[in-house]
């Protein structure tokens, strides 16, 4: 029985230090909140993974400021999709709900986690 906790301890400790170090960036999205994992270092080609954890689709686009056109996504109650993106230092890239509809997030480079709208 010792060995079970402890193996459990074990398994869920690694996937939440795997989570906080990747090497794109995580956006998952709230009723009342979207919460950004963000990557520590930058990369020419970055990933970018959004979760839906509403009980309703998720429409969204993510937009680079020199791209020619936005990247959408489309995704159902509790599940993820994933874009790999070329960006260079200096671009601005925001993740825009559109459906529910919702404030723009800008996607920051610095291994920060944090929130919009900020918890109080």
């Amino acid at each position: 029985m010792k060995c079970l906790f402890l193996y459990c301890v074990l398994f869920l400790s690694g996937k939440v230090l795997a989570i906080e170090s990747l090497d794109g960036f995580l956006v998952e999205g709230y009723d009342d909140r979207f919460r950004v994992i963000s990557p520590q270092k930058f990369k020419a080609k970055m990933e970018v993974i959004v979760e839906n954890k509403t009980l309703v689709k998720l429409v969204g686009r993510l937009h680079l400021n020199n791209a020619p056109k936005p990247i959408f996504y489309t995704i159902q109650p509790g599940s993820y999709e994933k874009k790999i993106i070329d960006i260079k230092k200096g671009d601005i890239l925001h993740f825009v709900p559109l459906s529910p509809p919702f404030q723009e997030v800008e996607l920051i480079i610095g291994n920060k986690i944090y929130e919009i709208p900020p918890k109080k």
